[in-house]
């Protein structure tokens, strides 16, 4: 499972630095081979070792295709996806249009998210913490959230 905030920086190539933590973990999970896509529905990219790439396209690629919400998700998600891998400095290359994509610049977050990682552009994601925090402070807590034990 991949955990925690991460602040990153990345270089003049395009490249990200896995945090040492999490190094092993990938090593031992994917061989280093993982998957980079854009999010569908935030200004961000998703990070998953390929094993658990692979998973999830199976169950995007199981929807019905004529439906335009599986076509808009397959389009965004499976059709940006870049394979990618750790080099041998544990470093993943950030291909330009996946940077474009999600407006990352110089710094950026690397947010564990269990089975996978989202790259932020660092002013994005604190903008997109702030939006979350007034927004959660206009709805109803939902049932499942108000009933779980921290």
């Amino acid at each position: 499972m991949f955990r925690g905030v991460h602040n990153l920086t990345v270089d003049a190539k395009g490249r990200i630095k896995v945090p040492t933590r999490h190094q092993v973990q990938i090593d031992s999970i994917c061989a280093g081979q993982m998957v980079l896509s854009i999010h569908p529905d935030d200004p961000c990219l998703l990070l998953y070792p390929l094993k658990d790439w692979q998973a999830l396209e199976e169950k995007v690629s199981a929807l019905p295709s004529l439906n335009i919400h599986t076509k808009r998700l397959k389009r965004k998600l499976i059709g940006h996806a870049t394979d990618c891998e750790l080099d041998k400095a544990a470093r993943i290359l950030i291909p330009s249009a996946l940077r474009d994509y999600a407006n990352i610049g110089k710094k950026i977050i690397l947010s564990g998210q269990g089975h996978n990682f989202e790259l932020w552009d660092e002013d994005t994601w604190n903008e997109q913490l702030n939006n979350l925090e007034a927004l959660s402070k206009k709805e109803e807590i939902p049932i499942e959230i108000s009933q779980l034990s921290l």
